[in-house]
């Protein structure tokens, strides 16, 4: 943990390098598994003695508590986002247990994602519980236990999101675009997602077709004397043409898991707008507090009190100067103090916004970019499938050649 304004990433290699399973108990269905993280010191800072190589063990629940504890303490940061727990818009055929060896290491490689986005970021490396969630055993938890900002920020949530359900949008233009864009953008993906995946299992039946179509090929060379090895040699290549989809569906859905870790950051945009609101939302209430104290002081220096039983008695016995202007003085306080929380919660609101724009823009620009990046790697993908059916459908082309060896 240096002075300096570097980030961990700046400062380390990190990665998870190794995935492990574990139980809880004798029971199967206590299994869980733990990921490996390891930081190694950048030649850059190596000569640093306060430096070292470190490897510790989280579990996934572990990273669920940190970035939980990071979204309540630092409301105006899109705090990176987790792999989902529960697998979602994926082919039939594909890995559905949360243990496999496949979905455990595509978690292992969306987690790694999680820890570069966190370390780069300058606020939430610079955080303590962070730095010692990556470079201590040990500690981490009660950094976050003794902040309570967990409990704090859990106290919040009903008031603004009743606010939200009465459609109480905020007037400043910048967040209720950006909420609508986190609504949009969210649909879009997630029929994205919904279309591929029936697209997946349409090319995958496809494919399997081709199977059965080989089978055929190979029981009708059985009945053929020169054309019975050409069939042969088709069929071979009709069984290998089939067999070859999975592997390229299952590099597809690790493609869409990044695809998905983005429509995740549509619920991390509309937080930050919610937080927006809960902050305006404070302010008015206090400049309305304040307009009250000012309204019932100004009534009462000049006699136009509301009727009580408390006004009654004072129009009926009076009441003494003394008691009269150190009960004004005691408004003139309470409205000094409304006052001051009125400004502090006017600063709330601007440093907020300055902040949460900030973090907006720099998520739009990422974003693109790991946009262009999922995509293009989806188009090559798709070339790469292409090539390899080429390349079968012209092998069992060939195999109806004149002169052909057998196989």
């Amino acid at each position: 943990m240096t002075e300096d304004n570097s980030t961990l990433f700046d400062r380390y290699d990190i990665q998870i390098s190794n995935t492990e399973r574990r139980n809880s108990s004798i029971a199967i269905q206590d299994c869980y598994i733990v990921y490996l993280i390891e930081c190694r010191p950048k030649a850059s800072v190596s000569n640093n003695k306060d430096s070292e190589s470190t490897c510790v063990f989280r579990r996934y629940s572990d990273f669920e508590t940190l970035r939980n504890y990071l979204v309540a303490k630092y409301s105006w940061v899109i705090v990176p986002v987790l792999p989902e727990k529960t697998i979602s818009h994926t082919w039939s055929k594909s890995h559905q247990d949360r243990t496999s060896v496949e979905v455990v290491e595509r978690r292992r490689v969306l987690l790694e994602r999680f820890l570069h986005h966190l370390c780069a970021h300058p606020t939430l490396s610079a955080d303590t519980a962070v730095q010692t969630f990556l470079l201590q055993n040990d500690g981490w938890k009660q950094i976050v236990d003794t902040s309570h900002v967990l409990n704090k920020s859990e106290s919040l949530i009903p008031s603004f999101k009743l606010n939200l359900m009465q459609h109480e949008r905020t007037k400043d233009k910048r967040f209720s675009d950006a909420y609508q864009y986190a609504i949009d953008l969210n649909t879009v993906l997630y029929n994205v997602l919904r279309a591929r995946a029936k697209l997946a299992d349409r090319i995958f039946i496809f494919y399997q077709a081709h199977n059965q179509l080989g089978r055929l090929f190979s029981e009708w060379s059985t009945t053929e004397d020169k054309l019975g090895d050409s069939l042969q040699r088709a069929g071979h290549f009709l069984d290998s043409f089939s067999g070859q989809i999975e592997e390229y569906l299952h590099e597809e859905d690790a493609l869409m898991d990044f695809l998905k870790h983005q429509a995740s950051y549509c619920d991390v945009i509309k937080s930050v707008v919610e937080k927006h609101e809960q902050l305006v939302d404070d302010n008015s209430k206090q400049e309305t507090s304040l307009g009250t104290k000012r309204t019932q002081r100004d009534a009462y220096a000049n006699g136009k009190m509301n009727f009580s039983v408390n006004s009654l008695k004072l129009k009926l016995f009076g009441e003494n100067e003394e008691t009269r202007y150190a009960k004004i003085e005691g408004m003139d306080s309470d409205i000094n103090d409304a006052v001051l929380h009125c400004q502090n919660a006017d600063i709330r609101v601007k440093e907020f916004n300055k902040n949460a724009i900030i973090e907006l823009d720099f998520y739009k620009t990422m974003k693109e970019e790991q946009m262009r990046e999922i995509l293009r790697s989806y188009c090559l993908l798709q070339a790469r499938i292409a090539k390899a059916a080429l390349k079968s459908w012209t092998n069992i082309r060939d195999s109806f050649s004149t002169e052909q060896a057998p196989l």
